[in-house]
C-alpha cells in the first residue's frame, strides 16, 4: 500500500511539473510575440509611456510636440542661462499643458569652427558646464530629465544639428546613437541645414542611415524632419520613405518682422490657402484626383480632406504632416494679434495631424529683438525670496503676576449677559487662494539679459494667464485635451468652407460613421472686426444649434465675436 501511494504521489508531482512547463512556454511565447509588435515595443523602451500597448494607433501620429531651447526655458542654478535641470523643474507645467513629447533644440548660432570639433552637439547643458561640451555632467542631467519625464508620461526627443562636412558623418551618427542610447524617444532633423552641407544625394543617404539607426533601437523611436528647401525631389522622397513626420510650411505671418516693422494680420483667405497646402502636402496640386474621383493616398494616411472653393470641391488626401505655426510678431493692433494667435491655435490643434508648438507660443510671447524670447513665467521673470514674516509679539505678563503673589478671586460674568458674537460667513470656492505673481518662481533667481525678455512679458506669462479663464494659455490646454480625446476631431472627415468674404475661417468635422457617442463639430475663427453669424447650412451639414466645447461658454455659439474662436458640437 505504501508503494502504491508513493507511485501516485510521484505521478501528481510529474503532472504539476508538466503543467508548470506548459505555462512557462505559453507566457514566453506571448512575450516574444508582443516584443515584435510596435505597441509592445514602446513598453520595452519606456515602461511608463502613456498609451504604450493600450491603443493600436501610434502615439506620434496625433502627438503634440513642444520644442524647447534649454538656454531660454528655465535656469536652475541662478546664472541667468537655462539648463537641463531647469527643464526638469518645469515638467509639471508641461504635463498640465497636455503635450506628448519635448524636442530639445540645438544651438542655431553655433559657428563652423565649433561645429567641426563637436558636430551635432545639442545645447544640453547641466549646471555649471560648457553648453557646447557633451560632458558626463550633461549625460547625468539628461538621465535625470528622462527619469522625471517618464514619471509624467512625457517623451523627450533631441534635435540634431548639421555636420560640418561630409567627412563628419561618422561623428554625426555617433552623436545620434549616443542620445538614443540614453533614452531619447527620437531625433529631429533640420533638413535645410543638412542641405547646406552637401548635395541632395548626401542628405538622402544620411537620412537613410539615421532611419536605420532609429529602427535598430526598441520602443519605436521616431525620426522627424523639417521640409526640404526649394522642394528638392530627391530629399523629399527620402523624407517620405524614412521619416515618420515632416513639418509642413509654417502657418502665420512674418512680413515686416525682419525689418523691425509691425506686421499686418493676414487675411483669412491667405491663412486658409497655407493651411490646406500643409494638410494636403502629398496631394496632386492640379486637382486631377478630385475630377477623376480617385485620391493618391499613402498607406496609413488619413481620410480625404474635402476643400470647397467657390463652386469647386477638391478632394485631397492627407498624409502625416506635422503642423507648425509661426511665432506671431508684434502688430499694430494687439486685438488683431490675439485674434491671429487664437486662430493659429484652432487651425493646428482642431485637426487630426500631429502638431509642433514652440515654447511660449501658448502664451502669445512676442519675439525679442528678432530673436526667440525667454520663457515668461511671471511678470518680472525673477525668483525672489518672500519677505520674512514678522515675529509674533510676545505676550506681556499681567501686573502682580509674580510668584506667590496673592490674586483675589473675581467671579466670572454670567453667560447670558452679552449675546454671542456673530459667526464669520465662509464662502466655499474651487479656485485656489490668490497668490502674488511676483512671489512665484520665475526664469532665474539671478539676473538675465533684458534684451531677451519678451516685449509683452508683463501680461503674457504663466502666472497671470493660468488664473484667467479666457486666456490664450487656457485655450491651448482645452484644445490639446480635445485634440487627444475627441473622437470627431481624431477620426472625422473634414470639410473646409469658404468664408473669405467675411474674413473668417470655418470648417466642419463630421462624426465617424457608426459612432453613437460622437457628434459633428463646427470650428470657426473670426478675424474680422464684426460679429460672425453662422447659418444653419454649413456645407453638407445642417445645423440647428451648437453646444460649445470650450470654456467659458459664449451666450450664443452661432454668433462669434470679433477676434474670437468657437468650437461647438451639433446637438
Amino acid at each position: 500500500m505504501a508503494n502504491l501511494f508513493s507511485r501516485h504521489l510521484d505521478d501528481l508531482f510529474s503532472l504539476r511539473r508538466m503543467a508548470r512547463g506548459l505555462f512557462l512556454c505559453v507566457v514566453g511565447g506571448s512575450l516574444l510575440s508582443g516584443a515584435l509588435s510596435p505597441a509592445c515595443s514602446q513598453v520595452l523602451a519606456q515602461r511608463n509611456w502613456a498609451g504604450s500597448g493600450v491603443t493600436v494607433q501610434t502615439w506620434w501620429r496625433r502627438g503634440v510636440f513642444y520644442r524647447i531651447d534649454p538656454r531660454r526655458f528655465q535656469d536652475s542654478i541662478g546664472d541667468g542661462q537655462g539648463d537641463l535641470g531647469g527643464v526638469a523643474e518645469r515638467l509639471d507645467y508641461l504635463q498640465s499643458l497636455g503635450v506628448d513629447a519635448l524636442i530639445l533644440e540645438t544651438d542655431p548660432e553655433m559657428d563652423q569652427a565649433a561645429a567641426t570639433l563637436k558636430p551635432a552637439t545639442p545645447v544640453l547643458r547641466s549646471a555649471g558646464s560648457d553648453p557646447m561640451e557633451p560632458t558626463p555632467e550633461v549625460s547625468a542631467a539628461f538621465d535625470t530629465l528622462m527619469r522625471s519625464a517618464i514619471e509624467r508620461h512625457l517623451r523627450v526627443l533631441v534635435e540634431l544639428g548639421a555636420p560640418a562636412n561630409q567627412s563628419a558623418d561618422a561623428q554625426y551618427l555617433a552623436a545620434a546613437r549616443a542620445w538614443l542610447s540614453q533614452g531619447a524617444s527620437g531625433l529631429y532633423l533640420p533638413t535645410p541645414a543638412l542641405q547646406q552641407v552637401d548635395g541632395p544625394e548626401h542628405v538622402a543617404q544620411l537620412v537613410d542611415q539615421l532611419h536605420e539607426l532609429t529602427d535598430s533601437f526598441p520602443g519605436q523611436r521616431i525620426l522627424l524632419a523639417d521640409a526640404p528647401a526649394n522642394g528638392d525631389p530627391l530629399v523629399g522622397d527620402a523624407l517620405t520613405r524614412d521619416v515618420q513626420l515632416t513639418a509642413a510650411p509654417p502657418l502665420g505671418v512674418l512680413d515686416g518682422a525682419a525689418n523691425g516693422n509691425a506686421a499686418e494680420i493676414p487675411a483669412a483667405a491667405t491663412l486658409r490657402a497655407a493651411w490646406v497646402a500643409g494638410l494636403s502636402a502629398d496631394s496632386d496640386p492640379s486637382g486631377d484626383s478630385a475630377s477623376s474621383g480617385r485620391s493618391a493616398q499613402r498607406p496609413g494616411s488619413h481620410a480625404d480632406l474635402r476643400v470647397e472653393i467657390g463652386d469647386r470641391i477638391l478632394a485631397r488626401s492627407t498624409g502625416d504632416p506635422l503642423l507648425v505655426a509661426e511665432r506671431v510678431p508684434a502688430m499694430q493692433d494687439p486685438a488683431q494679434q490675439m485674434a491671429l494667435e487664437r486662430a493659429l491655435a484652432m487651425m493646428t490643434l482642431a485637426s487630426r495631424s500631429a502638431v509642433l508648438l514652440e515654447y511660449g507660443q501658448e502664451l502669445g510671447l512676442e519675439t525679442a529683438a528678432g530673436r526667440a524670447p525667454l520663457m515668461q513665467w511671471t511678470p518680472t521673470n525673477l525668483t525672489r525670496k518672500p519677505p520674512p514674516r514678522p515675529a509674533p509679539p510676545r505676550p506681556k505678563p499681567a501686573p502682580n503676576a509674580g510668584y506667590a503673589t496673592f490674586l483675589p478671586y473675581v467671579p466670572p460674568l454670567p453667560r447670558d449677559l452679552f449675546p454671542p458674537p456673530p459667526m464669520p460667513e465662509v464662502v466655499e470656492s474651487d479656485q485656489p487662494p490668490p497668490v502674488d505673481p511676483a512671489l512665484l518662481p520665475g526664469f532665474t533667481r539671478g539676473n538675465f539679459d533684458p534684451a531677451l525678455q519678451a516685449p509683452n512679458g508683463a501680461t503674457a506669462n504663466v502666472a497671470l494667464e493660468s488664473g484667467q479663464e479666457g486666456s490664450l494659455l487656457n485655450l491651448y490646454r482645452q484644445l490639446i485635451a480635445l485634440h487627444h480625446d475627441n473622437a470627431t476631431l481624431r477620426d472625422g472627415a473634414e470639410e473646409i468652407l469658404d468664408f473669405d468674404a467675411l474674413d473668417a475661417l470655418v470648417w466642419v468635422r463630421t462624426a465617424p460613421p457608426g459612432s453613437r457617442t460622437s457628434s459633428t463639430v463646427v470650428a470657426a475663427c473670426n478675424l474680422s472686426g464684426s460679429p460672425l453669424v453662422l447659418g444653419h447650412d454649413l456645407g453638407a451639414v445642417k445645423v440647428k444649434s451648437l453646444r460649445s466645447a470650450l470654456q467659458p461658454e459664449p451666450p450664443d455659439p452661432m454668433k462669434i465675436a470679433p477676434g474670437e474662436v468657437m468650437l461647438g458640437q451639433i446637438r
